[in-house]
């Protein structure tokens, strides 16, 4: 447990260093955020950085473990009375067990309400400081803009949007330009109140006032009010409800990201136990038995598995194979590496 923790503090220093005290002084500096709330927003996302740094800090603990009870002559004393490399390894990979479901734990309970609290901050600081309460674009499977959409405010209770303007472009070669007092959702279709339609037709521009127009914007409440969201930031229920909705709208390539994410978040947390397979093996040789020498290693596997998961995670979501195959795969090479090595070692 001390290599473990040592482990997690030391790869959290690193990540928090690259990613986070960079977003926060972005915030600060770039977007004028107050400094309480970028304080917060940090604080908010370190939990999603700590489940993270789970697999690594495995790999290093079990690694390390290994590497100083051979170091030691204990590994030796031990084979010498007849107890296996597997009987001594046990324990680290039940104690791998059981990281990859408290990962996963963590991840589904914690991450998810402190991403919804970091996200709902950033949220109402910038429609403070940007005067930008509600902004969103609408694309199709090509990427290219059908409909842009800017509001004032969206208010979730009443299904709302206040002072909206829409940009049409899926009529024409120009797009059509709606601006409304007010759009409210009425079933399927959203309801456009006291609208000011401009078009325009070669150098001539027409405008024309309706007290009522339903136009289909092509987002329910419910995604309005999630649209900023990126995958990471769901829940697993909500990356299924999400990825159903995208199919029912006619999103294939938005859905098959939305899985893809899926089943990269249930996979992840599951290398911790191939982690702590693999650095038993690893581990045995007297001159790793030293801190940067395990922590080099540690970060050299740890490269390889995350170039491999980053790489099929992208493949999966241009849905050229199953998301969990795609999710799985590195998994499995991982486990059979280290149950390979383990018999090896065993020899």
């Amino acid at each position: 447990f001390p290599p473990f923790l040592f482990g997690v503090g030391a790869f959290l220093a690193v990540l928090v260093g690259l990613q986070l005290l960079y977003d926060m002084l972005r915030l600060i500096y770039q977007q004028g955020f107050p400094v309480g709330a970028a304080v917060r927003i940090f604080f908010l996302e370190l939990p999603a950085m700590v489940t993270l740094t789970f697999p690594m800090a495995t790999m290093f603990s079990s690694l390390m473990t290994m590497a100083r009870l051979s170091g030691d002559g204990e590994l030796v004393a031990m084979r010498a009375g007849g107890i296996s490399i597997q009987r001594i390894g046990a324990p680290i990979i039940i104690v791998g067990l059981i990281i990859s479901v408290g990962g996963l734990a963590v991840n589904e309970a914690v991450v998810p309400p402190a991403k919804q609290a970091a996200f709902e901050i950033a949220r109402d600081v910038r429609s403070t400081v940007e005067g930008n309460d509600f902004a969103l674009e609408v694309r199709d499977d090509q990427n290219r803009l059908e409909r842009w959409l800017y509001a004032r405010s969206f208010d979730a209770g009443t299904l709302t949007l206040t002072d909206a303007t829409i940009l049409d472009f899926t009529l024409g070669k120009r797009p059509y330009l709606y601006t409304a007092e007010r759009a409210r959702w009425q079933g399927q279709i959203w309801v456009l109140e006291k609208v000011e339609l401009t078009t325009w037709n070669d150098n001539e521009q027409q405008r024309l006032r309706f007290d009522r127009v339903e136009l289909p914007i092509g987002r329910t409440p419910e995604e309005m009010e999630r649209i900023r969201k990126s995958p990471s930031d769901m829940s697993l229920a909500e990356l299924v409800e999400q990825a159903k909705l995208a199919d029912e709208h006619g999103y294939p390539a938005w859905a098959n990201r939305l899985r893809q994410q899926y089943h990269v978040r249930l996979a992840v947390p599951w290398a911790s136990l191939g982690f702590a397979l693999l650095g038993i093996p690893l581990g045995i040789q007297r001159q790793r038995s030293s801190r940067g020498i395990g922590m080099g290693l540690s970060l050299l596997v740890i490269f390889v598995y995350y170039v491999m998961m980053h790489t099929l995670t992208l493949v999966g979501e241009r849905g050229v194979a199953h998301p969990a195959l795609m999710a799985w795969t590195p998994n499995v090479l991982l486990y059979l590496t280290g149950l390979g090595m383990m018999l090896r070692a065993t020899q």
